[in-house]
């Protein structure tokens, strides 16, 4: 049938510098957690770059749904919950590995992909879902990009990540309707 992925969160590593002192920055908690979960060889070397502050951040989100996780950590920095510069850590081994195992991208997918992007998302990079949207057309996929172009508003309360959804939400719904009904799709690699 076919994928709509509005605001993928594809290149982790691009996530942290854009989640840093918004409303939804214990996303960080939820990424690194689910990467613990998926290879937990690799758990003690995080949790070793984590400051108590960090551990204690991840046990709580562990146990959360994002309401709490917004009331308790909004608007916080990350730097503190990490023992090293976090720009500089995510380059380092073994998390330069572990996000890049988890970039989206690297495969391409079996049907057609509906990808949508707010430029100015304060949460999830523009750039990234592009550049997602371009890898799978390098493999020959099926992609149609969209931007929204909703100019930034309120950022580090993350609107201009959640508006998207109800702006573009009814097409989105119509173009995976289009799928279903065996529709032609309108792929526009090469012009985002």
């Amino acid at each position: 049938m076919g994928t709509y992925a509005g605001a993928p969160p594809a290149d982790l590593k691009e996530l942290l510098p854009y989640a840093d002192g918004s409303a939804l920055v214990g996303v960080v908690g939820y990424a690194l957690n689910s990467v613990m979960a998926a290879y937990p060889e690799f758990a003690d070397a995080i949790r070793s770059k984590m400051t108590p502050r960090g551990l204690a951040m991840l046990e709580s989100v562990s146990r959360q749904c994002v309401g709490q996780t917004l009331l308790d950590f909004m608007f916080r920095h990350i730097q503190p919950y990490f023992t090293e510069d976090i720009n500089q850590l995510v380059n380092e081994e073994p998390f330069n590995s572990l996000f890049e195992a988890q970039r989206i991208g690297r495969y391409k997918p079996n049907a057609p992909v509906l990808i949508n992007s707010n430029r100015y998302d304060p949460l999830v990079p523009w750039t990234a879902a592009n550049q997602l949207g371009r890898d799978w057309c390098a493999q020959g996929a099926d992609v149609e990009f969209r931007t929204n172009e909703e100019p930034p508003f309120l950022n580090k309360l993350v609107i201009n990540h959640a508006l998207p959804m109800l702006v573009d939400g009814e097409p989105a719904m119509q173009w995976i309707a289009a799928r279903f009904r065996g529709e032609p799709t309108a792929p526009n690699c090469g012009q985002f």
